[in-house]
């Protein structure tokens, strides 16, 4: 079975408000009419409660004789009353109005109620039964009718109106929503536009709309800040993907070349494993490049593993002994500057940080020269735990500093030595992972310091 196509977002808003509207109309038609009739009612009762008072006292009872005057008559009638006036055995004695022309209604209600009835030529008539009686003598009963024609067809002419205004105010109500969610949609069918021109190739679309600050601008604004984000990740993964092409071509090429030398003529073995030696450095050299590539994306995607209790202070003492005799063999002294009473302790992943300062201070102790001194302190203060490593190496240009923790990034082949150029952006993207950040301070030939700043998480 054919499904039907879904109705846009502009048509459903405007069925849904339109059809809201008509059951309050319909609501509000209804409520006016019952007051209407309601009022109608009331008006007769009180018509009719007056016309069995102004019938009572203009007739008199003379030896079992009942006279109305015709004038009295005459005004009850031009106020459209019927009127019977009967007798104590119930036998008409006078008319008034067009009941001398209609047999007196049978049944009649009791005494002081109101009923309505169908004459006996079909008109419709409110009635009220009042008792005759002077000075507590019971005299006979007053029946009073009152035509109930002009209220129905007032009642009739009202139905007939709202039956005719409704529609018209919903045509209206729909002509004008339709408008109305045209214009407010405008933005939204602005950003289902751009969306469609988006590529991968081109991410430099953006919305260009005057918008106030509710909630379509906000939308926009946000959209906006989202093609921002996604620009700048797909130009981070092209300009990746250009700089491991770039760092692996190198040893591909070297390794296709021992190979194609290694195959070209017989050769002895002793070359031939001087060879496969070579060839297993560049294989190491691209895996370790790999694996800095798969720890830098892991870590931007946030994989880090739970946060748990990571005391800084015992960290760093160990990664001190540890580069202790490679700092000896160098000719460099280590020093370790902690706060005694600080409590250097966070929640964090503790392998990922090790990392950090394990890398902080190896390069630290790369560029030093022999003679000179690699000092890391640490402090607690506002809850932020901030832990510097400082050389007397060669430093850095003050121009390399701004780039210094992009991918691939190297000062120059002094600073590079065998590395890639990941290990700071690696290490930034670990500290961010964590809520902190880590800034760099550096003047050539006097030496570089790396500090690192962490919040204390409750």
């Amino acid at each position: 079975m054919k499904r039907l196509p879904a109705l846009s977002l502009r048509i459903r808003l405007v069925l849904w408000t339109v059809a809201l509207e008509a059951i309050l109309l319909l609501l509000l038609a209804g409520l006016f009419f019952v007051i209407v009739q309601r009022l109608q009612n009331q008006e007769i009762t009180n018509m009719l409660r007056l016309g069995a008072s102004q019938l009572s006292a203009a007739t008199e009872v003379t030896s079992g004789q009942y006279v109305v005057e015709p004038e009295d008559k005459a005004v009850l009638a031009a106020e459209g009353v019927l009127a019977w006036v009967l007798n104590p055995d119930h036998t008409v004695m006078q008319t008034i109005g067009a009941a001398q022309s209609v047999p007196l209604p049978n049944p009649l209600p009791p005494i002081n109620e109101f009923r309505t009835m169908i004459l006996s030529d079909g008109a419709a008539v409110r009635l009220f039964v009042a008792a005759l009686h002077e000075e507590s003598q019971p005299l006979g009963t007053l029946v009073v009718a009152l035509p109930l024609s002009k209220s129905q067809n007032f009642q009739r002419q009202i139905l007939l109106n709202l039956s005719i205004v409704i529609p018209i105010m919903l045509l209206l109500s729909i002509i004008g929503g339709l408008f109305l969610a045209k214009r407010a949609l405008a933005p939204i069918s602005a950003i289902t536009q751009t969306a469609r021109h988006i590529s991968v190739a081109d991410l430099s679309q953006r919305l260009q709309l005057n918008l106030p600050n509710d909630e379509l601008g906000r939308l926009a604004h946000t959209f906006n800040a989202m093609l921002d984000r996604l620009d700048r990740a797909f130009q981070r993964e092209q300009q990746l993907t250009a700089d491991v092409a770039h760092e692996l071509r190198t040893p591909l090429a070297l390794l296709k070349t021992q190979v194609s030398l290694a195959r070209s003529r017989p050769r002895p073995v002793a070359v031939l494993l001087e060879m496969m030696t070579d060839m297993e450095g560049d294989v190491d050299r691209m895996t370790r490049l790999v694996e800095q590539i798969l720890t830098l994306a892991r870590v931007e995607q946030n994989a880090l593993s739970a946060h748990k209790p990571v005391a800084l202070d015992e960290m760093v003492r160990d990664l001190m002994e540890q580069f202790y005799l490679f700092a000896e063999q160098q000719g460099i002294t280590l020093k370790l500057e902690l706060t005694t009473q600080a409590d250097l302790s966070l929640q964090g992943d503790s392998e990922q940080l090790r990392q950090v300062f394990a890398n902080l201070i190896e390069n630290a102790i790369k560029y030093t020269k022999a003679g000179g001194t690699v000092t890391v302190s640490g402090k607690q203060s506002d809850h932020q735990l901030t832990i510097s490593v400082r050389d007397s190496g060669v430093g850095i240009p003050a121009e390399h500093l701004p780039y210094l923790f992009d991918r691939f990034y190297r000062v120059d082949s002094a600073r590079t030595l065998s590395g890639f150029g990941l290990g700071l952006a690696i290490a930034q993207a670990i500290i961010q992972a964590h809520g902190g950040q880590i800034m760099v301070s550096s003047a050539v030939n006097l030496g570089t310091t790396f500090t690192v700043m962490l919040p204390i998480q409750e």
